[in-house]
């Protein structure tokens, strides 16, 4: 699977309610050398919007002006950080181990 096919898919919990978009990927750059003498990159976890699968430009995280803040609050409602060891499928849609209930707000997550 390539990462653009990730991006936008549904993400359902285990009882198969809608939890919103995938609008993100966190990679992290541990995985094994790779030729280029680089680490390779593996899949952190995903960021989901409630509303919209949208592209995110960190106004999401509580930073800029005011007003646009709010703007892209109102659009795109919760802002769900989603570990990627909680995912259970990726197929039509993604479904996750966890409920809606136990989800992290994304500004709640420690940043890299």
């Amino acid at each position: 699977m390539r990462l653009n096919e990730l991006l936008g898919r549904r993400v359902v919990d285990a009882e198969g309610n809608d939890i919103g978009g995938v609008a993100d990927v966190r990679l992290v750059q541990d995985g094994p050398l790779l030729a280029s003498r680089q680490a390779a990159l593996r899949i952190d976890g995903l960021i989901v919007v409630e509303k919209h699968a949208t592209r995110l430009f960190g106004y999401e995280r509580h930073v800029g002006p005011a007003l646009l803040r709010w703007l892209v609050h109102r659009r795109l409602g919760q802002v769900w950080y989603l570990p990627w060891a909680d995912v259970a499928e990726v197929a039509e849609t993604v479904t996750i181990h966890r409920g809606h209930a136990d989800l992290r707000p994304l500004d709640e997550v420690a940043r890299y």
